[in-house]
């Protein structure tokens, strides 16, 4: 791999290097792009460090953000790979993104003893991994206390995450919290030739928008079984777009089939920018079993879009200011999460509350939070 020497320049200019697994579309790799984007805005020298070559955000990074990649598929090589490119190539700060990959960036600190060392967890650890062993979660407990003691800063990208990491073993006061930051101004547009978009804008019903990966963790079939409680129940006929691919899309799929929501519920498949489809829309849902924040909130809430969110232990709650500014329900409960679609629709909360609140976490605002963090 190429030498590519990020250290301090002659104008005092700063390198940061952040790790994390691929650049595919998701929450975490757009608050890297963000990040990395506004770092380079300041002169700053950027380089986004991955484990695959899988890159979505191509069009939205800043021309001079370097890319780097391990090419590696075995969590176990890591450490070597990242040992040799750390000997190779100096930062001045070294930002590492969701664990694994934070505690085994501990070795950052044997290689370069003069490199600022961040953690970011991005996700309740305790919910994403409640279904491995005990003896995988007692591991697990044991890396974070062990080697995140190697780091200068822990981020929490919510209250709720830094709480997961307290129960987890870290000191309260040794993790601080700082929100992420959301691009919040459109950059793509409308795919006019979709066509399960097109259904979906041409409907004369009530228009209702989601937005992730699909699978587990967003509970996409809770949302699907909402739809059809609160049509065969409350009265509510609606068109509902989901944007996002993954690996229950044949699930989600054959549900819609099953219940025969083919003429509610449309899947429009991934797509690089939500923010114009959002602005069709008359209320955005959020169905997750957990989430460490909840960015495609924000995003939604910055166009003025009403929320319906599960009450899902963390980020969209504070977001959300524990339902005073949107919708919450329970987890994985389609009536409740029916009759909030309905209680949403039938009094919204106004859109300029909405977009004042999500001036909260614009990229300037959460961009110096970090400045103050690194070096």
């Amino acid at each position: 791999m190429e030498d590519i020497s990020l250290s301090k320049d002659s104008s005092g200019n700063s390198s940061i290097c952040f790790l994390n697994y691929d650049l595919a579309f998701g929450g975490t790799e757009k608050v890297i792009v963000s990040l990395a984007n506004h770092f380079q805005s300041l002169g700053k020298k950027v380089t986004i460090l991955t484990l695959s070559d899988a890159n979505d955000f191509n069009d939205f990074l800043h021309p001079d953000v370097a890319i780097e990649c391990l090419q590696i598929t075995k969590m176990k090589l890591l450490v070597p790979k990242l040992s040799q490119f750390i000997l190779k190539n100096k930062f001045d700060n070294f930002i590492s993104n969701v664990w694994p990959l934070t505690s085994l960036s501990f070795i950052v600190r044997i290689f370069s003893q003069d490199t600022r060392l961040i953690f970011i967890e991005h996700c309740n650890l305790s919910e994403q991994f409640k279904s491995r062993s005990l003896f995988f979660r007692f591991v697990q407990k044991i890396s974070i206390v062990i080697f995140y003691r190697f780091a200068h800063v822990i981020v929490g990208v919510s209250d709720g995450v830094k709480q997961d990491l307290v129960s987890k073993g870290l000191r309260e006061h040794d993790i601080k919290v700082i929100y992420n930051p959301v691009i919040t101004q459109p950059i793509g547009s409308l795919d006019q030739s979709n066509q399960a978009t097109k259904l979906w804008k041409s409907s004369d019903k009530k228009k209702l928008i989601a937005v992730g990966r699909l699978k587990a963790q967003k509970n996409f079939i809770n949302l699907i079984d909402a739809i059809y409680f609160a049509k065969k129940n409350l009265g509510l006929d609606v068109s509902l777009l989901i944007l996002g691919d993954g690996e229950e899309r044949n699930k989600i799929f054959s549900r819609i089939i099953e219940l025969g929501l083919e003429g509610n519920i449309f899947l429009g498949g991934w797509v690089s920018d939500p923010l114009p489809y959002y602005d069709l829309s008359d209320l955005f849902i959020l169905p997750s079993d957990y989430e460490g924040f909840g960015v495609v909130i924000v995003e939604a809430m910055s166009r003025g879009l009403n929320i319906v969110s599960t009450d899902c232990k963390s980020g969209p709650s504070e977001i959300l200011q524990q339902g005073e500014l949107g919708f919450l329900c329970h987890v994985n409960d389609p009536e409740a999460l029916g009759y909030a679609i309905k209680n949403a629709l039938d009094s919204p909360i106004k859109k300029e509350l909405l977009i004042k609140r999500s001036e909260d976490f614009s990229e300037k605002i959460i961009g110096a939070l970090y400045e103050d963090i690194i070096v």
